[in-house]
């Protein structure tokens, strides 16, 4: 007797949904009887493609964020809870293009091809996946490669009050990772429509855009777009960062994040504290900074940068979100106004800038080059004050005050022409060798515009020798002696 052979049968997907009704509209903040086994973060279905995201609960109710237009919700509507998390689409198809904070495309270019869906709330890495912050970041800015270094894998914060070139310095470190195998992601949160076009057209201008993407949530967005959106870049970034590459992710900003929490969080009915915020915003923006970090080789060798933007006012540090933010990133750049209202660019407090890991990370040479700067930069500062106050001044006093201007004039530079390495190293070479004390503003400047072209005009392999040496070897610091030399030897050179 022949037995006919089995034939394979698919299991049972049973997908389970619970119903509710809504009971109350405010705004964006739906409020939802039933729904008895749902948790925060979870997506409910109000029908007909309108989608919401799990916010907080009372004794009886649900309270859920409605992500997109309120039009079509009415009171009595039913609900159902799809015990699914909050994801957005991934895809290596992002790199150049501008997508919302549902990760759709707005950008007006089509569709983008999907790779995945992963969720935006998503825990950070765990300790086990991590590795040290080692790998130097190369930002472009002199005065924070000198002295306020970053580490791929770093949480880097960018404060001080308004309009001191706090996303200039952002965007130049965007522009620094052309040809490092380093995708970036530009998050604008409510920031007004015209900044935001103005940073795509000098990515655009510099070709920065063929590596990064655009992730925003402008002013005219709803409160609930500009709180999920800074979570949405994190969530892009982990996706590339999982297949080994180096990311680099920028909040523009901070501030504007917490104040769109803080109107949820009014709506939601929550118990408001200092300055009106919510008891848990710090929990909020840590969640989002700690998922920064190095991976190990094990987890696929990639890292994820933040530099953060967050606002200042009238210069206080101990405002409730800027101490915040401080105690949970890595390290500090100051953008003081008093110095941007003396007309240094950029305008970086060296007092109140550091870097707590990045110092790790710096390469030898540099650290070699700028190790006395911090020093200089503070006894200049006393002099200079001191010289208000009195007319006459010493040998010794003179020498802080040169040393102390060349300083400041050497680190100036202009906005989104971020400076090569190798350029950085020369010019805090020919600092610390006194080659530019005593030089006047046309001439230091004439300098620093003109060295990189000179050393490629005469001895390129030097510039490609400072590339590939982290350390400052003998043989390295007499070819660069020479070089500045011979550019100062050149007529019109001094």
């Amino acid at each position: 007797m022949s037995s006919s052979p089995r034939m394979a049968v698919a299991p049972f997907k049973i997908k389970l949904t619970e119903k509710g009704t809504i009971k109350d509209i405010k705004k964006m903040i739906v409020r939802i009887t039933g729904l008895p086994s749902c948790l925060n973060g979870q997506l409910v279905d109000f029908g007909g493609g309108n989608r919401g995201i799990i916010m907080g609960f009372d004794e009886e109710d649900v309270l859920a964020l409605l992500l997109g237009d309120d039009s079509g919700i009415r009171l009595g509507q039913p609900v159902s809870g799809t015990s699914e998390p909050f994801t957005i689409p991934v895809g290596d198809a992002m790199v150049g293009r501008m997508v919302d904070s549902m990760g759709l495309p707005i950008d007006g270019k089509g569709d983008i091809r999907v790779d995945a869906s992963k969720a935006v709330f998503a825990t950070s890495p765990l300790i086990t996946e991590r590795a040290p912050v080692e790998d130097f970041l190369h930002s472009g800015t002199k005065v924070i490669d000198a002295l306020v270094p970053l580490g791929k894998g770093q949480r880097q914060l960018i404060m001080g009050d308004r309009m001191t070139g706090k996303t200039t310095v952002a965007v130049d470190a965007i522009l620094s990772q052309k040809g490092r195998n380093t995708i970036c992601i530009y998050c604008c949160v409510g920031k007004a429509v015209v900044g935001l076009e103005k940073v795509i057209s000098v990515l655009v201008e510099r070709g920065a855009l063929n590596y990064t993407v655009v992730v925003a949530a402008t002013d005219n967005a709803t409160a609930g777009e500009q709180y999920i959106v800074p979570f949405s870049a994190a969530t892009i970034g982990d996706y590339f960062m999982r297949k080994g590459h180096d990311v680099l992710v920028v909040f523009d900003d901070l501030t504007k994040h917490a104040w769109a929490y803080r109107q949820l969080s009014l709506l939601l009915e929550r118990p408001p504290g200092r300055e009106a915020y919510p008891g848990d915003i710090f929990y909020v923006q840590t969640q989002l900074m700690e998922r920064a970090g190095r991976m190990n080789k094990e987890s696929g060798g990639g890292s994820m940068t933040f530099l953060g933007i967050a606002d200042t006012l009238q210069g206080d540090l101990t405002g409730y979100i800027p101490s915040n933010l401080i105690s949970i990133c890595d390290g500090l750049v100051y953008m003081s106004a008093a110095l941007f209202g003396e007309g240094l660019r950029p305008a970086v407090d060296f007092n109140l800038s550091l870097s707590i890991v990045g110092g790790r990370a710096q390469l030898p040479i540099l650290r070699a080059l700028s190790g006395s700067m911090r020093r200089d930069y503070m006894q200049y500062v006393e002099v200079a004050r001191l010289s208000k106050l009195q007319s006459g001044l010493s040998k010794e006093a003179e020498h802080v005050l040169k040393r102390g201007q060349a300083m400041v004039g050497a680190l100036q530079q202009a906005a989104y022409k971020p400076v090569p390495l190798a350029e950085v190293a020369l010019i805090l070479f020919a600092l610390k060798a006194g080659r530019l004390d005593g030089l006047d503003a046309p001439a230091l400047k004439a300098f620093q515009s003109e060295i990189g072209e000179f050393a490629r005009t005469r001895e390129a392999s030097l510039l490609k020798a400072i590339d590939e040496t982290p350390e400052l070897t003998p043989a390295l610091e007499q070819r660069m002696k020479e070089l500045v030399s011979a550019y100062f030897a050149k007529p019109g050179g001094a």
